[in-house]
Order: C-alpha cells, then sequence, then structure tokens
C-alpha cells in the first residue's frame, strides 16, 4: 500500500500540548480520548491528560471507584497545531470539547510546555485520594520560590514553595502555567531544593535581594563551620559529612546574579573543599554557578 505522505507529513510536525474544555463533564470523554489515542495516525491525538478528582467509597464492604472531572472540566491534549484544529470540527469534539479560550492567542490556543504537563502528572499520580486544584493566578503564594523534591515520594518534582515558615518545610504547588496547578503534601524541609527566588517584595516574605542575601549568609557560615573542622581535625565527622551533602544537594543549583552569586559560589566551594575536593574538580562539578 502507498503511504499517505499528507498524514506522515504531518507526523513528522512537532507536537503541542493544548488546553481544552469538556462542555459536558461527561468522565466517558476518557474512553473517546483513549481510542483517538490508538488510532493516533489518524486522529492525531498522540498523548492527553485529564486531571480528575477520584473518589473512594465503601458500599456493602466493597470499595467503590467514582472519578470525575474537576470544576473547570480541564482536558489536555498533546498534537500537532494543525491536528487539533482540524479535530475541532470533528465529532465529538465540536460537540464536546473547546478551546478554554478561543480569543487568548491568534490560534486560539492556549500551549502549556512539556516539562509543566509532565511535572503535573507526575504529582497527580502520586497523591493518594482527592487533589486539590486550583487556579495559580487566584492562590495567594506566600513564598513562591522555584524548588525541587529531593526525596521521598515525590523527588523530582518541580514546584513553587508555599511557606512563610521555611526551616519547617511546606507544601509545593505543581503548576501548568496560568491555568491549573495542585499541591503536594507538606515536605520535609531536608527534601527541599531551592532552585530560583520568587521575585517578589511584600511583608511575608521580603525582597529578592533581602532574602537571596539572608539564605546565601547563612550558607556561608555553616560553610566556614565545615571547613573549619576539616582543617582542625583533617576530616569531617559521619555527621558533619552528611551535612555538608545535604547543603550541596540543596543549595547548589541556585541562581543567582551579582555580588551574591560570588558568596553563594565561595560557600559551595567551602564545603566542597571541606568534602576533599580538589579546585579542579569543584570546577568541573559546579563551572554553571562559579564566577
Amino acid at each position: 500500500m502507498k503511504p499517505n505522505t499528507d498524514t506522515l507529513t504531518e507526523r513528522n510536525k512537532p507536537l503541542d500540548w493544548l488546553v481544552m474544555y469538556s462542555n459536558s463533564g461527561d468522565i466517558s470523554i476518557l474512553d473517546d480520548l483513549e481510542i483517538k489515542k490508538k488510532e493516533s495516525l489518524k486522529t492525531g491525538i498522540h498523548d492527553y491528560f485529564v486531571p480528575l478528582d477520584v473518589m473512594r467509597h465503601i458500599v456493602d464492604d466493597k470499595a467503590i471507584e467514582r472519578k470525575r472531572l474537576i470544576a473547570g472540566n480541564y482536558i489536555f491534549l498533546q498534537a500537532t497545531n494543525e491536528d487539533i484544529l482540524r479535530l475541532r470540527q470533528e465529532p465529538p469534539f465540536d460537540a464536546t470539547l473547546r478551546f478554554l479560550h478561543p480569543d487568548s492567542s491568534p490560534t486560539g490556543c492556549i500551549y502549556i510546555p512539556d516539562e509543566q504537563v509532565a511535572m503535573l502528572r507526575m504529582t497527580v499520580e502520586r497523591l493518594e485520594g482527592e487533589a486539590e486544584y486550583f487556579v495559580p493566578s487566584k492562590k495567594v503564594l506566600m513564598i513562591g520560590d522555584t524548588v525541587c523534591i529531593l526525596n521521598g515520594k515525590y523527588a523530582g518534582i518541580k514546584g513553587i514553595l508555599e511557606s512563610v515558615k521555611g526551616h519547617e518545610g511546606g507544601r509545593i504547588i505543581v503548576p501548568l502555567g496560568d491555568v491549573l496547578a495542585v499541591s503536594t503534601p507538606k515536605v520535609p524541609v531536608d527534601d527541599i531544593q531551592l532552585l530560583e527566588f520568587a521575585k517578589v517584595s511584600d511583608s511575608q516574605s521580603g525582597s529578592y535581594t533581602s532574602r537571596a542575601y539572608k539564605k546565601v549568609r547563612v550558607l556561608t557560615s555553616d560553610s566556614e563551620h565545615l571547613l573549619a573542622e576539616k582543617q582542625r581535625e583533617g576530616a569531617l565527622s559521619e555527621e558533619s559529612e552528611k551535612e555538608a551533602r545535604q547543603l550541596i544537594l540543596r543549595f547548589s543549583q541556585l541562581q543567582l546574579a551579582g555580588k551574591i552569586r560570588i558568596m553563594h559560589a565561595e560557600a559551595i566551594c567551602n564545603l566542597l573543599t571541606a568534602l576533599g575536593e580538589t579546585e579542579s574538580e569543584q570546577f568541573q562539578k559546579f563551572k554553571n554557578i562559579l564566577p
């Protein structure tokens, strides 16, 4: 059989995640999406993601699971732009799905980066019970720093820290742009890697510069204390070595600029020296943060 060159051309085009909305909110849309995914060469739908609330009840000693589309009835489809526009005109999409904000862009689509979709999907899969969904722009973020979870059930998840008392840890908000977000349970502070400070200034969080300086100043003090132990004793104790490695994990990826960046790099080098790393080894490992 001669291949359909038009179809093959379409398949080679880049895929995008687009936000759509289910008019009916009927859970049966999942069955239709699964069929279209299996027929991807014909339908153009490469993948889909439907955030759900899963409610579990015990009826007559039997576990009953009920699923429903969340408020807002969001549907995320991965396809080429041409495919999604074509599918808009085909049943049942013309009746059950529509673009969330058809006037928000020249193509009438809201696009979501792959990484954000992957992060939210992983987070939702690891949550137990019903998830708390909300619109990020309507959620008051008390800090808003970008973080990554290092250990535990949610290891590898990146999101926004929601906590005033950072030393106690906090929940991580995982957003899909300004469309949708979900929160993790509370994460211990030792498992939170700080990536970037939020560019905010208020009475609770403090300005970006003041908070960055305060955090790096504490990191510098800790690193100097560990380096002094190494110079005095010839080697770190097991507990101090663990602390040094933990500090490197939590703060080595922090994105900073100017004088604060130099302070930060010096603190990381202190920790590496305390752990026995040479200058050349330090440069190879962390040349991205060294001034």
